[in-house]
Order: structure tokens, then sequence, then C-alpha cells
């Protein structure tokens, strides 16, 4: 199974017609040890429950944006890799956050941002040394009003 190792994406919710943070943290897991960077435990665990065979997670970078609602950003993420980032809409009546994930190697996927939980996605590509590209995306959107 094929793991993308994306960071945190963590929105701040600003009003609707100013753009939203987002942080991303890229992340490489392997199996050829059992290293976790300490920041990347929880993460970990979540990405062990399906595939336990990634023991070894490093974080590589994290990098920060601000999208206008219905922009597209584009995150550089390791390897030359990259991830395409639609901001669909600023928060819906529950407080989230909608966003359009490109992944590299992989299908389009939309998810509403829940507050404090990751959302991990494992990637097809492996860097040369074997490394599995990985990002998992938080995002704290705004409270309902």
């Amino acid at each position: 199974m094929s793991f993308v190792l994306v960071a945190c994406l963590c929105v701040t919710c600003q009003p609707d017609d100013k753009p939203v943070s987002v942080t991303v943290v890229i992340v490489l897991a392997t199996e050829q040890n059992a290293t976790i960077d300490p920041k990347l435990k929880e993460l970990a665990k979540e990405v062990q429950k399906r595939d336990p065979k990634l023991t070894g997670f490093k974080l590589v970078a994290t990098e920060a944006k601000s999208i206008p609602v219905g922009d597209t950003a584009t995150i550089n993420l390791t390897d030359k890799q990259v991830l395409k980032l639609t901001v669909d809409r600023a928060k819906d009546k529950d407080g989230r956050i909608s966003l359009t994930l490109n992944p590299p190697g992989m299908d389009a996927v939309t998810y509403a941002c829940a507050c404090d939980k990751f959302f991990p996605v494992v990637t097809p590509h492996k860097t040369a040394a074997g490394e599995q590209l990985l990002f998992a995306i938080m995002a704290k959107p705004c409270t309902k009003k």
C-alpha cells in the first residue's frame, strides 16, 4: 500500500472574503528503521493502522501559504513531487473548510477539515532511498457562529 506523507495542514479561518492560511508538513516514512520524529508520533500511529510496515517517520519540511477561496496553490513536497491544493469553501454551517487535494500519483480528494483531526494521505511515490512520501492534513477551521 502506498502512502503520501503530507504534513500537517493547519487552516486558520478568516472571514469569508479573506484568504485561508494553510500549513503543509511534509513527511517521509520508511520500513528501514523505527526512528519517529517526536512531532509525528500521533501521525505515525494513524498511518501504521493501514500500513504497519512503515516504522520510521521523518519530518522533511513545513510550508505555509495564504490561499484565497476558489484559488489553487502548488506546494513543493520533496523529490520533485508537488501537491496541488484548492480552497473550495472558507467554511460551512459547521465551521468546516473544504479543500481539494491533488497529491502526486493519486486522484483528487475533497476534504472538509475537522478541527484537530489528522487526515493522513500516503502516496505511491517512493524516493530513490525507498522512503514513502506522505502528507497528513490537520485543519483548525472556524468554529460555529
